[in-house]
């Protein structure tokens, strides 16, 4: 399986960005209602997240880690998706953004 990885750089307390990256999945739930579907997500006490949705009719599945200082984004597309990683991976700094912001 292809990999995609998003790295998104903050200056917000690791503690404060995990209180705001917990948005993150109703922000993609209400920005982008047509296009993931399923969305689930477990979060872990250290502002983890593992998550999985279909876009696109692709599965996509990953982490998310807080880091301090920078947000990582990581996981797997199947190959059909290859040619929609990078609009996948923009899609996702870009919530993570918001979400931190």
């Amino acid at each position: 399986m292809p990999k995609f990885s998003v790295e998104v750089p903050h200056d917000v307390e690791q503690a404060e960005a995990a209180v705001r990256l917990r948005t993150f999945s109703e922000r993609v739930r209400a920005d982008l209602p047509g296009e993931v579907k399923d969305l689930q997500e477990i979060w872990h006490e250290e502002g983890h997240l593992d998550f999985s949705f279909r876009a696109m009719g692709f599965s996509v599945s990953g982490r998310m880690e807080n880091r301090i200082g920078i947000i990582y984004v990581f996981g797997t597309i199947p190959f059909a998706a290859l040619p929609f990683r990078g609009a996948i991976e923009r899609q996702l700094a870009e919530k993570v953004r918001e979400a931190i912001a």
